[in-house]
């Protein structure tokens, strides 16, 4: 009778591993393995099996899975730097965009990055993923990376996990904690002040997001107001400075609105159940 490949017990576990191999490896239960004889040899044999179609999978199915990822990834990228431009085209492609997302439905708060929307577009509402996804981008971008060399530059650097430790990693520079800051321009007023004498001092052709007023505070516990600094080098240190509470602020919207979207999607799958 012929040997059952699916039965270790048949299986004289002193020949080869290569012999243990072409008998079905992968017929390897904890049965098999405490019945046998020699159940310590089971062992080593079952995982020098397990490993070598750990590699095979890594050697063609993960990297065909990647490869599809990256091209995917790099289409994102080159759809981010098509819009960070301010010329007519690319400011099209932001309306584009924008108006995308209200038909997706998606929301986003004014610190997103756009290659964060871009990534949520293509890949949907798992945070995690989209986190993960942009974050990896974030560092080719902020190294200039040229578009058709990501896929190389994700392989080389170990995947996008890797690369994303980079991101996380890298201090923030300025620019990037004045936009996390900038959340508290949309915050609480605490007190509103208007004299012709601020006014004079503010010029009208420098229209930046903010201003900062350098006051001290008097005697009498007021607040006087020394200085109109309309320089975007100090709005923008002055901005930074709110960097951490507008990143958890930030972080505290998307997770609420994201939550919310996936609520929504559950509601209409049981509402299509139903119908059906």
């Amino acid at each position: 009778m012929p040997q059952d490949p699916f039965n270790l017990l048949e299986i004289d576990m002193t020949t080869s591993t290569e012999t243990a191999e072409q008998a079905n490896p992968f017929a390897l239960n904890i049965g098999n393995l405490l019945t046998n004889r020699n159940p310590e040899k089971a062992v080593g044999v079952a995982l020098d099996a397990l490993v070598a179609k750990r590699l095979d999978w890594e050697s063609n199915e993960l990297a065909a899975a990647n490869d599809g990822l990256y091209a995917l990834l790099q289409h994102c990228y080159s759809l981010n730097n098509a819009m960070s431009g301010t010329g007519i085209a690319s400011k099209a492609l932001k309306r584009g965009l924008a108006n995308y997302i209200g038909v997706k439905g998606y929301t986003f708060t004014d610190a997103t990055p756009l290659i964060t929307k871009i990534v949520k577009c293509v890949f949907g509402v798992d945070r995690r993923r989209v986190s993960a996804y942009a974050s990896a981008l974030k560092v080719a971008i902020a190294e200039n990376k040229p578009v058709m060399e990501l896929p190389k530059f994700f392989k080389e650097q170990g995947g996008i996990e890797e690369v994303r430790r980079t991101n996380t990693k890298r201090p923030k520079t300025m620019k990037e904690r004045a936009a996390l800051g900038r959340t508290v321009l949309n915050g609480d007023v605490l007190a509103k002040v208007a004299s012709d004498t601020l006014n004079a001092n503010f010029n009208s052709q420098s229209l930046e997001e903010g201003v900062v007023l350098l006051a001290t505070r008097e005697d009498d516990g007021s607040f006087a107001v020394r200085r109109v600094v309309q320089n975007q080098a100090v709005v923008n240190s002055a901005l930074a400075a709110f960097a951490t509470a507008g990143a958890e602020k930030a972080k505290a919207e998307e997770l609420a609105k994201e939550q919310m979207a996936v609520e929504e999607q559950r509601a209409a799958a049981r509402a299509a159940l139903k119908v059906a």
